[in-house]
C-alpha cells in the first residue's frame, strides 16, 4: 500500500491539475476607464494575449455597472496624469494570476508610449536574456525553469539521499535482530558462512528499500510532469546529468554502508527494540550533514567542504549541496566513491565477525570486550 498507494495519489493530484489546467478559461475581462482619452476600443485590443481581453468603458460608474451585471471581471483605470508618474488601479475581485500580470503590464507599457515604434514596445516588453554562468566558465544557462532546474535538482537530491538514510536504514538492525532471536541463523549457518549470510540479509533488504524508493521516485516525477505540462518549454529546460549521475554512483553504495553499519548495531544490540533504537540513531546520523549546509553555501571549497565530501557517510550528501553552487573536482568525487566502497568491504568483514561472536546470544547485547575479541580473531 504505502510503495503503490503513495505514487499513485501524487500522480492523481497531478493529473487533476493538469486536467483543470487545460480545460479552465484563463481569459480574463477587463474594462479599460481611460482618463486620458487617448485610447478607443481597436487600440485597447490585445488580440496576441489569451490572459487578457481589454473593452472600453466611458466611465468608472459605467464599468462597475458592466462588473455588477457579469460583462467582465473586473476593470482597470488609467489616470490623466499616468505619463507624469500617476499610478493605475485594477479593480479585480481576486489576485491577478501569474500569467495576467506580464499580460497587464505589456499592456500598460504600450499605453505609456503609444507613439512609440513597434521595435522599442517589443524591447520593453522584453529588455533582455539573463545568462547563468558559473564561477568556473561552464554551464550557461538561461534564467527561469532552466537555472532553477539547475540548482534543485543537486540540492533535491541530496535531500533524498539524507531521507532515505533516515527513514530506511532503520529497518535493518531490527531485521538482524528478529532474525538472530528466532534462531534462524542456527538453521542456516550450516551451509552459509557469516559473510554470505550478512551480505544477502543486507543485500535483499536493501534493494527493498531502493525499490520502494525508485517507485516513490517515479510517481513523484510524473506527477511532476502532469502538473507542469503546459506551463514550461520542456525543449528547454537543461537537466544537470552529472549530478544525476553522481547521485547514483555516490549514493547507491553509500546507502549500502549504512545498511551495513545498522546490521551490524543490530547484531551487537540485545532484541529488537534496542536494534530500532541504535539504528535510528543511525539514521538520525544521515541528517548530520544538512546541518553543515549553512557552511557550504558561505564557503562552497573551502578544506572542510572537501574533506566532507571524500568522507564516506557524508560525501553523497555534500557532494550534491556543493554541486549546485560549485564545480567539484572530478578528483574529489572519484576519490569519494573510492572510499565509500573500501568502507563497504570494511564494514562487511566487521559486522561478519561480530555476527560470528553473537549468532548464538539470544536476547543479549554483545559486549565491548567480546566485539574487540571477535574483531582480533580470539573467539
Amino acid at each position: 500500500m504505502m510503495t503503490l498507494g503513495l505514487p499513485l495519489l501524487m500522480v492523481i493530484v497531478g493529473a487533476a491539475s493538469f486536467f483543470v489546467q487545460t480545460r479552465a478559461d484563463t481569459t480574463t475581462r477587463l474594462a479599460l476607464v481611460d482618463e486620458r482619452a487617448e485610447l478607443d476600443g481597436s487600440a485597447a485590443s490585445l488580440p496576441e494575449s489569451n490572459d487578457l481581453a481589454l473593452s472600453v468603458s466611458p466611465s468608472r460608474a459605467a464599468a462597475e455597472a458592466a462588473l455588477q451585471r457579469g460583462e467582465v471581471d473586473g476593470y482597470l483605470v488609467i489616470p490623466a496624469g499616468f505619463a507624469q508618474g500617476a499610478t493605475p488601479h485594477l479593480y479585480l475581485g481576486e489576485e491577478p494570476s501569474g500569467s495576467l500580470r506580464p499580460a497587464l503590464a505589456s499592456f500598460l507599457r504600450r499605453a505609456a508610449a503609444p507613439d512609440a515604434p513597434e521595435w522599442v514596445l517589443d524591447r520593453l516588453d522584453d529588455p533582455a536574456v539573463f545568462t547563468y554562468q558559473d564561477a568556473r566558465g561552464q554551464n550557461a544557462l538561461s534564467g527561469g525553469v532552466s537555472l532553477a532546474l539547475r540548482v534543485v535538482t543537486p540540492v533535491a537530491l541530496a535531500l533524498a539521499f539524507a531521507l532515505m538514510v533516515f527513514t530506511g536504514i532503520s529497518q535493518m538492525g531490527p531485521a538482524m535482530a528478529r532474525e538472530k532471536d528466532q534462531r534462524v541463523m542456527e538453521m542456516v549457518i550450516t551451509s552459509l558462512s557469516p559473510r554470505d549470510l550478512v551480505a544477502g540479509k543486507v543485500l535483499g533488504t536493501t534493494m527493498l528499500s531502493l525499490t520502494q524508493f525508485a517507485v516513490w521516485g517515479l510517481g513523484i516525477l510524473l506527477a511532476a510532469v502532469l502538473a507542469l505540462t503546459g506551463r514550461v518549454e520542456w525543449a528547454t529546460l537543461s537537466i544537470p546529468w552529472r549530478a544525476v549521475a553522481w547521485a547514483a554512483l555516490l549514493g547507491i553504495p553509500a546507502y549500502f554502508l549504512f545498511a551495513l553499519l545498522a546490521a551490524g548495531l543490530g547484531i551487537i544490540a540485545g532484541d529488537s527494540q534496542q536494534a530500532r533504537q541504535l539504528a535510528g540513531m543511525l539514521g538520525f546520523f544521515g541528517l548530520v550533514p544538512l546541518w553543515f549546509a549553512g557552511a557550504i553555501v558561505n564557503a562552497p571549497d573551502s578544506p572542510a567542504a572537501v574533506a566532507l565530501t571524500i568522507f564516506p557517510l557524508t560525501s553523497p550528501t555534500i557532494g550534491l549541496l556543493r554541486m549546485a553552487l560549485t564545480e567539484v573536482p572530478l578528483w574529489q568525487l572519484g576519490l569519494a566513491l573510492a572510499l565509500i566502497l573500501v568502507s563497504m568491504v570494511a564494514a562487511l568483514w566487521f559486522v561478519a565477525r561480530i555476527f560470528h561472536a553473537a549468532m548464538l546470544l539470544y536476547g543479549q547485547a554483545l559486549r565491548p570486550r567480546a566485539i574487540w575479541r571477535a574483531l582480533a580473531g580470539a573467539g
